[in-house]
């Protein structure tokens, strides 16, 4: 090669570097700086002069080793460290500056939250124990009222301040149930809340709590309807405690967001066994409602829904989300429904065990009005004029009797074609109608009524009170509906809500009226008869005096009203057993006959479900016991032919004799029950003419069984 001086090109094969390509005579050595670890080939090519063609290529392969820091762990190592190296500083800046500081700002925000939650239990334990304190004083006090010395104290007196302590005592128990019951949120948000299960009457509750209610709701003149689930337990095993609160935070919800028209508690139900029941307790008012974006606030603590509208009512907002929490301890469901400017319902489900599975029947919201003195009434409108109609005598007698002391004029019919005959001719405040009727019934005659008095206020009269009776008998066309017997207080509610207020009076003392609730001596057998409940019949008549009135009616009616039915029962003429049946029912809860009349509302049920076997099976028993009484009752005949006897009386003067006869003719066709009565009751203290003492008696007779055209015709034939 040196003697030719060739061209040689040296370059190693796998580097980016192209080599030298120079003359023999012009090579340099060619060196490689940060070359990477790894195989090489080095090439010394041999080429010919001016032609680039390789005449030889020798190769020599080159291996570099790696040097401690170009291996890939170890450089991964080195950035792991780098990493790690700058979070520990960030961190520990961090650390020194902005999580110190918030960590500072949470401890001192937790623990001002705990001193303020250890403040306010302080506060709601050192109120409930100052509040505790005057109300056990006030209770203890009222105590001492109880049972102060009657002697030389006049009865009337003493009577009217028992009931005024014993409403006192009442509302001083509710208020310090109220107290207990604040103290529920602290235990709730401490975790410390329980259930507290035990035996309870859920009639005695319920009683409660519409009593504090109602007082409310009439300083509003709020209409409060309350529908009862008549096969209801009699008593229940749960928390009494809860459920009453719950039930008492809707109702104060409903008074205090309720401005017109009223609202309705109805106990439902829903499922029944052996062992448990579930029930459903709902309050529906005619408020404003709740808006349903904020449906899902409404049970929040401290929330207040639309503020403008509310501005006015106080409160916290805890009723509610106490009331939840409650519900869900119990493993029950509250929501509510609610179309805003139409009103709203809260519903409460709940399961309760059942103590004693015989049912309450027909809810009564006073248990015993003996210790209250004298009944005044909640008005008193001389010039109102209120019609009843009814095919039953008794309970026209009993409404009639009940509204008394308003001194509202009534009139009777017992027919719905009476009824109109006597809306053609007079004008009416409130109807009182009758559902079941013979001939035309309850609804149908307000199908005719309507034609001619949209307007006019019509309630049903039922002995049938079933959940959704309220909503049932509205879309009939009804303003409500009332359950027989006949409540009352619901009845005068009923009718306050329709009279103007220039006719309405409030009642003074001289209005009171006396209801005796203890049977004169003379009478006392009554409680040894089997079969009547005197405490039942008291209760349902209103009074002793009305009592024994519905017992000589329904005694004077037994044969009768047998004969109808077995009629009805010969021609198979079930509509008209079923109503008469219906009616019977009725006249045995008036006189305390509860097992009867349940007998007579089994026959009753079989009308109405088409069953003629079930009432040909029990037909003869149904006559057999309705005539017993016959039996029973007896004595109420033989007492009363005993006192004319026994009774020392004048013999009436003919001139007055004549005056009473011609009194009768002119009051008997203004069908004027309170005149009638009147002239009969002083014609008993004189002796009368045997033939005008049978007249006088069956006056009376029909007079109780409101039969006027009888009695027309019984005068006429005495003055011919």
């Amino acid at each position: 090669y040196s003697m030719q001086n060739l061209t040689v090109r040296v370059f190693l094969e796998g580097s980016t570097d192209q080599g030298n390509t120079l003359q023999q005579t012009d090579l340099y050595a060619l060196e490689y700086t940060d070359l990477a670890y790894g195989d090489y080939i080095l090439h010394i090519q041999t080429m010919k002069q001016g032609e680039g063609e390789i005449l030889s290529d020798t190769t020599f392969p080159i291996t570099k080793e790696p040097a401690f820091f170009e291996l890939i762990a170890v450089r991964a190592l080195l950035i792991v460290l780098l990493a790690v190296l700058a979070g520990v500083v960030v961190w520990r800046v961090m650390l020194g500056t902005v999580v110190r500081r918030q960590y500072i700002q949470i401890r001192e925000a937790k623990e001002e939250a705990e001193q303020a939650n250890l403040a306010k239990s302080r506060f709601l334990a050192n109120m409930s124990h100052e509040i505790r304190t005057p109300i056990n004083t006030i209770l203890g006090m009222n105590e001492m009222i109880l049972r102060e010395d009657v002697t030389d104290v006049p009865k009337p007196y003493f009577m009217s301040i028992v009931g005024y302590a014993l409403d006192v005592k009442n509302a001083t128990e509710s208020l310090l149930s109220l107290i207990n019951d604040l103290l529920d949120i602290s235990k709730i948000e401490s975790g410390k809340m329980h259930l507290v299960e035990q035996e309870y009457e859920p009639e005695a509750l319920l009683r409660s709590v519409i009593a504090m209610i109602r007082v409310r709701s009439e300083a509003k003149k709020l209409y409060f309807d309350v529908n009862v689930d008549e096969t209801l337990p009699k008593r229940l095993y749960g928390d009494e405690g809860k459920i009453k609160q719950i039930i008492l935070n809707l109702l104060t919800n409903a008074v205090k967001y309720t401005e017109e028209g009223g609202f309705t508690l109805q106990v439902t139900v829903t499922e029944k066994t052996e062992l448990s029941c579930q029930l459903r307790i709902s309050v529906k008012d005619t408020g404003l409602g709740v808006k349903e974006e904020d449906l899902d606030r409404l049970f929040t603590a401290y929330e207040r829904l639309d503020e403008v509208n509310n501005s006015g009512i106080q409160g916290t907002g805890l009723g509610l989300d106490i009331s939840r929490q409650f519900t869900e301890l119990m493993n029950g469901r509250l929501w509510c429904e609610s179309v805003y400017g139409e009103g709203s319902e809260f519903i409460l489900t709940v399961s309760q065990k059942i103590a004693d599975p015989a049912e309450i029947g027909i809810f009564q919201e006073e248990e015993d009005l003996s210790a209250r003195g004298p009944y005044v009434p909640q008005f008193v409108a001389p010039d109102a004029d209120i019609l009843i109609v009814d095919d039953n005598p008794m309970n026209l007698t009993v409404i009639k009797g009940l509204l008394k002391p308003t001194k509202v004029f009534v009139t009777t019919a017992e027919s719905g074609r009476e009824c109109l005959e006597k809306l053609e001719t007079d004008n009416f405040n409130v109807v009182f109608l009758d559902h079941m009727m013979p001939g035309m019934d309850g609804i149908e005659t307000l199908q005719k009524i309507r034609e001619k008095h949209p307007d006019l206020p019509v309630y049903a009269l039922t002995a049938n009170a079933t959940a959704g009776g309220e909503q049932f008998y509205k879309s009939k066309g009804f303003q409500g509906y009332l359950t027989k017997p006949i409540d009352t207080v619901a009845v005068e509610h009923a009718i306050m809500r329709h009279l103007p207020e220039e006719i309405m009076k409030k009642p003074s003392q001289e209005d009171a009226v006396k209801q005796d609730t203890q049977l004169q001596a003379e009478l006392s057998w009554l409680n040894e008869v089997e079969g009547i409940s005197v405490t039942d019949g008291i209760k349902n008549s209103g009074g002793v005096s009305p009592y024994v009135f519905s017992l000589n009616l329904f005694l004077d009616t037994i044969e009768d009203n047998a004969g109808v039915l077995e009629n009805a029962l010969k021609d198979g003429d079930l509509k008209l057993f079923t109503i008469k049946v219906h009616a019977l029912k009725s006249s045995a809860r008036i006189i305390g006959a509860m097992e009867f009349s349940a007998f007579c509302q089994k026959l009753e049920n079989a009308g109405n479900a088409g069953d003629e076997q079930y009432i040909q099976e029990h037909s003869a028993k149904l006559f057999s016991d309705y005539r017993d009484y016959k039996e029973k009752l007896k004595r109420l005949k033989e007492q009363e032919e005993t006192e004319k006897q026994e009774a020392n009386k004048e013999p009436i003067p003919p001139e007055e004799l004549d005056s009473a006869y011609e009194a009768l003719r002119e009051v008997v066709p203004q069908m004027d029950y309170d005149s009638v009565e009147m002239i009969l009751e002083q014609l008993e203290s004189y002796q009368l003419p045997a033939d005008d003492l049978e007249t006088m008696q069956k006056l009376e007779k029909l007079l109780r069984a409101f039969k006027w055209d009888a009695m027309e015709e019984l005068l006429r034939t005495k003055e011919e």
